[in-house]
């Protein structure tokens, strides 16, 4: 039996950061966990197939900030560390700034939900997977999650305690995995 993990880094990184403090992940430490809490809770053989992680590079403009630079250099390198984990596969959108009236900005990661439903339903399709671990917010995905569920495929929803997942999604998700701060103490990086 086979698993794959599908992450919304956004979603990721804000439920950190609001419910945790931003604490520092080691995501090689994550992915075990969550696959070993498949296995406790459902089959004893499975193995991981592949991590995927979505995000997003920081919106920069034509001719770059100080600022701009630097947050686009410290994620792409972030990215980078990521893809050199053992089967972690990272997909990049882009970020669209869009003015409000007021004149102020707001920031828009474009293609993310695209690439993460349109990969499962793949998956799914091609029997590549027995379970699916959906680390994500978005009731966009309930389309996708219904049709890997259709295809024989349990749809795992791992979520943070804050009720930011729509209430759509945590309904249609065979399973759920509350990522609490006793799930995280075995996720944490230590320091060198």
């Amino acid at each position: 039996m086979r698993a794959a993990i599908q992450i919304d880094g956004a979603y990721l990184e804000r439920m950190l950061a609001e419910e945790h403090g931003s604490p520092a992940v080691d995501y090689s430490k994550l992915v075990n966990k969550l696959v070993n809490t498949v296995i406790t809770t459902s089959e004893s053989d499975l193995q991981l197939l592949r991590s995927y992680y979505y995000h997003a590079l920081p919106w920069v403009s034509r001719t770059p900030t100080e600022q701009e630079a630097e947050m686009h250099k410290k994620k792409m390198g972030f990215f980078t560390r990521l893809q050199h984990l053992p089967r972690f596969d990272v997909y990049l959108g882009r970020t669209q700034r869009i003015q409000n009236d007021d004149g102020t900005y707001t920031y828009q990661q474009k293609g993310v939900d695209v690439m993460l439903a349109s990969h499962m339903v793949e998956m799914s399709a091609r029997q590549y997977v027995h379970h699916l671990v959906l680390l994500a917010p978005d009731g966009d995905y309930v389309p996708a999650v219904n049709i890997a569920k259709s295809m024989g495929v349990i749809v795992h929803l791992a979520h943070g305690q804050r009720p930011q997942a729509s209430s759509e999604l945590i309904k249609v998700a065979d399973e759920r995995i509350e990522l609490d701060s006793q799930f995280l103490i075995d996720c944490m990086r230590h320091s060198y």
